[in-house]
């Protein structure tokens, strides 16, 4: 079964290398450079996970994170930060956290957890 994702970021570039990797890992991936875009994408299709940068503007990750945790309660969402980083307390599933420095492969791990952990 491929599994879809939605990833959301404001750096395109950042957001196409994420997109790439996790095709490579036979994942259907979706983007959307902003919270309207992953909104109208959101209402569109059924996603697995969703990936969203942590300082995505207008609205904050807080506010987008729970619009989809409105809409769909169980979703994992994987947050993105280049700057902070959140502890286990800052955390909890359905919510995962990745550093953007760390690697492909980390960034796959955390992917399969998430999912796995969802459709347990």
């Amino acid at each position: 079964m491929a599994y879809s994702i939605l990833i959301i970021d404001d750096d395109e570039t950042a957001l196409l290398v994420r997109k790439m990797v996790l095709e490579d890992s036979s994942y259907i991936v979706f983007t959307a450079t902003n919270t309207v875009e992953a909104l109208h994408a959101f209402a569109a299709h059924d996603f697995d996970l969703v990936i969203t940068d942590h300082m995505l503007l207008p609205h904050s990750k807080m506010s987008l994170a729970g619009e989809l945790r409105r809409l769909s309660p169980k979703l994992p969402v994987l947050i993105l930060s280049g700057g902070i980083s959140m502890s286990s307390d800052d955390c909890h599933p359905p919510e995962y956290f990745l550093h953007k420095l760390d690697g492909p492969k980390k960034m796959i791990s955390k992917v399969r957890s998430a999912i796995r952990a969802a459709h347990v």
